[in-house]
């Protein structure tokens, strides 16, 4: 009787160790490292000069967003609604960042101009074969 006692003595404090892991487990923070890119982590609030830089005032405005977001799930206190919380704070920052990555590649697309004017294959071909054969030959071997 006395085993059966002090093996009930060691496993419920392991039990209530474990019941709390499982109720905290899948109920991660989302982090803003995660969403942002490495240069803009610990980005400050654009002031002065720096406020023409327009992709560190951007990332800023986010970075206030996500922390405020963070905020009102922190104080939710039902579990699954919490969780439901961080779930809809990461699917809206992945779209924010499928948004802006296609607003920079279609910026990029307008800065270069049409494709077709920096194909090289009509204008530069005939330039390179001409320069592969004029190296070919040695300065007296001319045939």
């Amino acid at each position: 009787m006395k085993k059966i006692f002090f093996l009930l003595a060691l496993l419920a404090p392991i039990c209530v160790i474990a019941n709390e892991t499982v109720s905290l487990e899948g109920l991660t923070e989302p982090e803003w490292k995660d969403f942002v890119p490495p240069a803009y982590v610990d980005v400050e609030e654009p002031k002065g000069l720096g406020k023409l830089n327009e992709t560190a005032a951007y990332w800023y405005k986010r970075r206030v967003e996500f922390e405020n977001g963070i905020q009102e799930c922190r104080a939710i206190e039902a579990y699954d609604e919490k969780l439901g919380c961080y779930q809809q704070l990461k699917v809206k920052q992945y779209q924010q960042n499928t948004e802006y990555n296609a607003k920079i590649e279609a910026q990029e697309q307008a800065r270069m101009g049409p494709q077709e004017m920096f194909d090289r294959t009509d204008t530069m071909l005939p330039i390179g074969g001409y320069l592969n054969n004029f190296t070919r030959f040695q300065p007296n071997e001319f045939r």
